[in-house]
């Protein structure tokens, strides 16, 4: 079949078709499938594989995804739209692991997938298959699930007195950078209102990190009551740029507002004492006295 490529706009579909040559380990696509540089919908789309396009099966990645080589591309198909062979590789288990820093266990290679539980530093684990640079699935006392590969450390049999943690990974580092990076894109842009939800230009303080998080592929709900759960919980001595800091305004004790820790004993918040989003000090005045609490979601 003769390769078709076909350009539009910035948006524009790139439309892939291979040959049907036998290959060692093949699959075909049943229906139209968007062709990914990873095995999640949140992934960047490469472009758009035709039915009855075949491909190169390189490895299986879970039930749900399978990564795959369309004409010298390498990316990732969802099983939902492809029909495999009999010969298409199963990922191998991968050894042992364990979590060096608390982490969201997820039931999908995302961070927009739901969180099963929250990991302890020094829980052991087994490894079923290393997804990508950024995600493993493991077994964690049978139940199967997906960590990120930011928060543990593989090859490991997980002994009782595990390494101390080690320094924010560089993956992490740059991800809050970016948040931040958002966040004060929006000095003079949003204003607060509370108890609205309107982006980029009138928020409260729970719709202002939610915002920004989210144009990052971090999910956060709405509200300082799901929020102040969301994550795991960190000292106010061991603060990171990025990790969500809460406040009480009305009741002592009571969180009803949060920012965005950036360092430097500051925040980034939409606050109505600041008529929008702005930076304050929370190692002395009225946030330092109002500090409850902190999170932290990267």
């Amino acid at each position: 079949m003769k390769k078709t490529l076909i350009s539009l706009t910035t948006a524009a579909v790139l439309t892939l078709s291979i040959s049907s040559s036998a290959l060692a380990a093949q699959g075909v696509v049943e229906k139209g499938v968007n062709f990914r540089t990873a095995p999640s919908t949140s992934s960047s789309i490469i472009g758009l594989v035709k039915a009855g396009t075949t491909f190169e099966v390189l490895d299986k990645v879970n039930s749900y995804w399978v990564k795959a080589n369309v004409n010298g591309q390498v990316g990732y198909l969802s099983t939902n739209y492809v029909k495999l062979d009999s010969s298409s590789p199963e990922s191998p288990a991968a050894g042992a692991g364990v979590v060096e820093r608390g982490v969201n266990f997820r039931t999908g290679p995302s961070t927009s997938s739901s969180i099963i539980t929250l990991v302890k530093a020094g829980t052991a684990f087994q490894v079923v298959e290393k997804v990508n640079s950024y995600w493993v699935k493991v077994n964690i006392n049978g139940q199967i699930g997906y960590l990120s590969t930011d928060y543990v450390r593989l090859g490991d049999t997980g002994s009782s007195n595990p390494a101390p943690a080690p320094a924010p990974s560089e993956g992490a580092s740059v991800l809050a950078d970016r948040i931040i990076h958002h966040a004060n894109n929006l000095i003079g842009v949003t204003k607060y209102k509370y108890g609205s939800n309107l982006p980029p230009t009138q928020l409260d303080c729970s719709s202002f990190t939610k915002y920004v998080f989210g144009i990052e592929g971090v999910t956060l709900k709405w509200g300082t009551k799901y929020q102040q759960s969301a994550g795991t919980a960190v000292s106010r001595s061991n603060l990171q740029r990025g990790d969500l800091v809460f406040f009480w305004t009305s009741t002592s004790g009571v969180i009803n507002h949060v920012g965005i820790y950036i360092g430097d004993g500051k925040i980034i918040h939409n606050t109505p004492s600041l008529n929008g989003v702005g930076i304050s000090s929370i190692t002395s005045g009225y946030w330092d006295t109002h500090y409850v609490s902190a999170r932290r979601v990267l």
